[in-house]
């Protein structure tokens, strides 16, 4: 069997558990494609370990990131993995080396940023991009769901109080086991720019069809070459309005919606005293380790925290007070004399030895 067709083989089965699993199919799928063209498709049983380990290496030489040989290397595992339950004559893929990732402290956006990105928008107007744009951009920045999570969501999902704030339940996109689903909420602000877009749809809806009447967010323009509008958005088309956004109000990177992400994460771990419970149930986490990371302080945060330390401890060069004296009618202890030039009453050094072979010192 060729390596091109085991790999389509695996990646149909993965598709077919559900959705969840075919996100994660098609990142495996990417991966294992350009392998396959590296080893220009063999036969799979030609395929040995040393092939595997000098892929790797070629990747860390053309600059490939540990993250990013990381899920390589575990798209691999994943798939001899599959061909061994299969019998197929491939090599135990327990020997495929992880490369280990490099810690980050999460890149998150501030608020004052994000105004930004939201002023990019125009408020006042009738074009439909916009109106969708801008409730798509309040709603990752109310909930910090996951761009898919966002994605998946339904018009008839929505609840919606009086004064337009409201939640939803959503399927947690990472979910393997925990948490499998949890609610978001939003400001009565979002809310009321959700309304303004399915009011819009509405009037869209008389002008073409949806291939996707269901979802709350919807792609407006006619795919080049597909005859096709009011499908469901993807990750893509976030991440492409963005891009677009944060060029257009002049931000030094790109505000995607993982960073928004980071930021409720972040501002959670602070308002609720860095408990990694809250954390975790407002984003989804099934593991408790992602929430962690949002614990971890920096920049002014871990400045004015240390600043604190510092204060209570004092200046290092401070000039040295007067030794502390008793009031003249303080009452001796027993049994005590006076040593030098020592005020009765006082504490005297004690000697005490600091290890089984240190040296004696006086404390």
């Amino acid at each position: 069997m060729k390596l091109s067709e085991a790999v389509k083989e695996f990646v149909d089965l993965r598709s077919s558990k559900g959705p969840r699993s075919f996100k994660t199919a098609v990142r495996y799928e990417i991966q294992l494609r350009i392998f396959c063209l590296a080893m220009q498709d063999p036969e799979l049983a030609d395929i040995d370990l040393p092939h595997i380990v000098w892929y790797l290496n070629e990747l860390e030489r053309l600059g490939w990131k540990p993250a990013g040989r990381n899920l390589i290397a575990v798209a691999l595992r994943k798939f001899f993995e599959y061909c061994n339950l299969r019998g197929y004559p491939v090599f135990n893929e327990v020997l495929i080396p992880l490369p280990e990732k490099r810690a980050q402290i999460p890149r998150v956006i501030d608020i004052e940023s994000y105004r930004k990105l939201l002023d990019a928008i125009p408020v006042k107007t009738n074009n439909s991009h916009y109106i969708r744009n801008r409730a798509l951009v309040m709603m990752i920045w109310d909930t910090g769901a996951r761009s898919g999570e966002i994605c998946s969501l339904d018009d008839a999902e929505l609840k919606f109080e009086k004064d337009m704030s409201g939640s939803t339940f959503i399927l947690t996109e990472k979910s393997r086991g925990r948490k499998p689903i949890r609610q978001i909420f939003w400001t009565a602000e979002t809310g009321k720019a959700l309304k303004k877009w399915m009011k819009k749809k509405d009037e869209l809806r008389e002008l073409f069809a949806f291939k996707n009447p269901e979802a709350t967010f919807i792609s407006i323009s006619r795919c080049p070459g597909l005859d096709v509008r009011g499908q469901r958005m993807n990750n893509r088309g976030v991440a492409e309005v963005m891009r677009v956004l944060s060029n257009k109000a002049e931000l030094p990177y790109v505000a995607n919606a993982h960073r928004a992400r980071h930021a409720m994460g972040r501002d959670a771990s602070q308002a609720h005293k860095a408990n990694p419970f809250v954390v975790s149930n407002i984003l989804g986490h099934s593991n408790l380790d992602s929430s962690q990371i949002y614990t971890v302080l920096w920049g002014n945060d871990l400045r004015n925290e240390w600043q604190q330390v510092i204060d209570k401890r004092g200046s290092l060069v401070a000039t040295k007070g007067k030794a502390p004296t008793h009031p003249q009618n303080f009452p001796a202890l027993k049994n005590q004399k006076p040593t030098g030039g020592r005020s009765r009453g006082l504490a005297r050094g004690i000697t005490v030895k600091t290890s089984k072979y240190g040296r004696y010192v006086k404390a």
